[in-house]
């Protein structure tokens, strides 16, 4: 944790500090994204999953 504070303060010294939060708000946006789209994925394979259990408890013998 110190080293990330003290590379955050060097950076904000830096002209190049710019750029790192740039590409900080671009990878949250990803990882955002990443977990909307996961979320969404879970649920359309949880209904699928349902529709198959129901299915096979339809099977009679």
């Amino acid at each position: 944790m110190n080293f990330l504070t003290s590379r955050l303060r060097k950076l904000a010294r830096n002209e190049c500090g710019g750029v790192f939060v740039e590409y900080l708000i671009l990878l949250t946006l990803i990882g955002i994204g990443a977990i909307a789209g996961l979320a969404t994925v879970r649920g359309a394979l949880l209904n699928e999953l349902i529709d198959l259990a129901n299915a096979i408890s339809q099977i009679q013998i």
